[in-house]
């Protein structure tokens, strides 16, 4: 058997959009689009490879940057489009795939799905399974495999679906090679495109500046120059990495104000909000309160009293996707 099964359903957004989003806040941005909304997830769980038959419409998933992140997720997903309208891709370059098509996507990167009246299997896999019979599948982020494949893998993705709540740990691991393997052979068959390869290069230069940015956050001396050497990168070169996020000081002051809400928000933190301001790296703490209010919509002091005492009946009952948005995301971080 499945080691754990869920179904969600909402008809429409008045019942259920909330409880959609809810159910992927783990690992994506949810929103609407100008289609009517529908959803229907059955999700089952294998180990190391999660698997998903959904009908969808109106809805738009977005991993970011930041989310990227934030979320810490690496492992694979393929999105396999039974029927419907599906654009998906590496962000801002996706494709419209037609029914049939499989896309592959590195959870490590961004990346953004909009799916209208779609019918699709989603087969998320851990990275060392994929990596073992396709060590360089990063580099086919957002690509759609040729249709040669396609259809043989499509085949199993489904029959996968159909059978999960029949299927054992040992022909779940067997299933699981097998994909594997059919995509190792489905990346053989096509050349990353020259997009995709200078993006990948780019993506691991952004990560090695964000990986010196966060090392040296409470230093209120950390400017461009200062990450352009540490990152051994020109000024040019780290400007185009992070123009498309608002530049690098954008960067540096949405992470120190991300820390520092995290900080706010922690009971355990009694640390004063002036002592947080420069432990974090801001020059003044005008600055920072300005900076706070504007991200958040209420200055440091006030945040920290609304999270840590919310008001009586703030919360509500549970959202429709609650529950299962509990297990969407252990799933998601137990193939991490």
């Amino acid at each position: 058997m499945a080691i754990q099964s869920f179904t969600f359903t909402a008809a429409t957004e008045t019942d259920g959009f909330d409880g959609y989003r809810a159910l992927y806040a783990s690992g994506a941005d949810v929103a609407l689009t100008d289609a009517p909304f529908n959803a229907h997830v059955e999700a089952h769980r294998f180990g190391r490879m999660n698997v998903f038959e959904r009908a969808l419409s109106g809805i738009e998933h977005r991993r970011d940057r930041t989310r990227v992140r934030r979320d810490g997720f690496d492992h694979f997903t393929l999105q396999y489009l039974r029927s419907g309208t599906f654009y998906g891709g590496a962000l801002d370059a996706e494709r419209r795939l037609t029914p049939g098509d499989i896309i592959l996507f590195d959870l490590t990167r961004p990346q953004r799905t909009r799916l209208d009246a779609a019918r699709t299997v989603t087969v998320s896999l851990a990275r060392e399974l994929v990596e073992a019979a396709a060590p360089d599948a990063g580099r086919y982020h957002g690509q759609i495999l040729p249709e040669a494949v396609s259809g043989l893998l499509g085949d199993l993705m489904g029959s996968l679906a159909r059978r999960a709540a029949a299927a054992t740990p040992e022909t779940a691991a067997s299933t699981a090679r097998a994909l594997t393997e059919l995509l190792a052979g489905a990346l053989g068959q096509i050349k990353p495109d020259d997009e995709a390869a200078g993006a990948l290069i780019a993506d691991l230069r952004r990560r090695r500046a964000e990986a010196f940015i966060e090392a040296r956050l409470h230093d209120p001396g950390l400017d461009v120059m200062t990450v352009a050497r540490g990152a051994a990168l020109s000024r040019s070169a780290l400007y185009r990495l992070f123009e498309p996020t608002g530049g690098v000081a954008q960067h540096i002051l949405a992470r120190r104000l991300e820390r520092l809400s995290a900080a706010l928000r922690n009971p355990a933190e009694g640390r004063s909000i002036t002592t947080l301001t420069f432990d974090h790296g801001f020059a003044s703490e005008s600055h920072c309160s300005r900076a706070f209010r504007g991200t958040f919509g209420l200055p440091p002091g006030r945040y920290r009293a609304e999270m840590r005492h919310p008001r009586a009946g703030s919360r509500g009952e549970p959202l429709p996707g609650e529950s299962a948005a509990s297990l969407m995301s252990a799933w998601s971080r137990g193939l991490t």
